[in-house]
């Protein structure tokens, strides 16, 4: 945990920038909409993350379920809430699954079997997350949601390829063993001319046997398809439930101005611009994204100041605060 220290502090300040930022205008006005709201509506929103999580954590368990018989979803809903802690506080949700492999380490699953699991479940997911992408730039580009000129929806197409561009290469990565090996040793033994660099030998060792495991998730992916498609699924649905929060966020402010489909498309908008800001939990890009998007719809800009914190809370600090406090349960459990 010491070692993250430096990146909640950066949470903490670029989030207290932004709050600064979305309040300077109409403080009162959005404060004003966060005292009289509807708290029916928030428990519908916190269920529908709850939701989100149930379906991520779904996925993940068809695959951790392959690897040990005796593993119980339980235990993969709480190692996904505290996945989502570490994903919360790295840059690019980049600590969750090396300690979903620690932990599961701990419990007596080998590192490259629960790795295996893992790349799997990260695959189906990014074919999830491009699949909903496209649906929503189809949906967008036939019922014209968002104007032509929105700035942000260049972004957008940034996020997009960039996550398509990921998905390429895992393609291509595991349908090329051979030719990626050689690719791979030549770019080895070019780095390794390099005097600074310690135990080559060891890195690279260590480099070809992720790649290793590696092919072999993608090959069991393949000899079981029923296990990947419903993953698949899962993550789907997962991602729909997490589209749909601002709906029922602006239904607490007693506002029905917003439907289904708006929501979805600004939504998956938002999270692509999100996937490529380098600040944990993309702060600062998800909130400028969220307002200049549902600015569309949201006229009141007060309303939409206090939407946006909320929608914040429910989706992002809601699941963090989650994780951690399974976490510190877990640790206590241990010891």
């Amino acid at each position: 945990m010491k070692k993250y220290k430096i990146n909640i502090i950066i949470l903490v300040i670029v989030a207290f920038i932004v709050i600064f930022f979305t309040l300077k205008d109409d403080f009162n006005g959005a404060i004003n909409y966060l005292k009289n709201m509807n708290y029916l509506w928030i428990l519908v929103a916190i269920a529908f993350m709850l939701l989100n999580i149930l379906f991520q954590s779904l996925s993940q368990y068809r695959f951790l379920k392959e690897v040990d018989h005796n593993y119980k979803f339980k235990s993969c809903f709480k190692l996904m809430c505290m996945a989502m802690f570490f994903n919360a506080i790295t840059p690019f949700s980049s600590g969750g699954q090396p300690f979903e492999m620690y932990l599961l380490n701990k419990e007596g699953i080998k590192v490259s079997d629960s790795l295996n699991a893992l790349i799997q479940h990260f695959i189906t997911y990014q074919f999830g997350l491009i699949f909903t992408s496209t649906i929503a730039i189809i949906l967008n580009s036939i019922f014209k949601i968002l104007p032509d000129s929105l700035l942000l929806k260049k972004i957008v197409l940034i996020g997009y390829f960039i996550n398509i561009i990921v998905m390429g290469i895992i393609i291509f990565i595991s349908r090329a063993k051979k030719l990626n090996t050689k690719l791979f040793s030549k770019i080895f033994k070019f780095i390794f001319h390099f005097k600074f660099i310690k135990n080559k030998e060891e890195k690279e060792k260590k480099f070809l046997k992720y790649l290793e495991d590696f092919y072999n998730s993608t090959a069991i992916m393949k000899n079981n398809l029923k296990n990947t498609l419903l993953s698949f699924l899962f993550n789907l649905i997962s991602l729909c439930f997490l589209y749909l929060i601002p709906v029922f966020v602006f239904y607490s402010f007693h506002s029905f101005k917003l439907n289904f489909l708006e929501s979805f498309i600004s939504s998956s908008f938002t999270f692509l611009i999100g996937s490529f800001v380098p600040i944990p939990g993309a702060t600062g890009g998800l909130e400028y994204g969220f307002i200049d998007f549902f600015k569309i719809f949201i006229k009141d800009s007060a309303m939409l100041s206090a939407g946006m914190l909320l929608w914040r809370l429910i989706t992002y600090y809601f699941s963090m605060v989650l994780g951690g406090v399974i976490l510190i349960t877990y640790r206590r459990k241990e010891k």
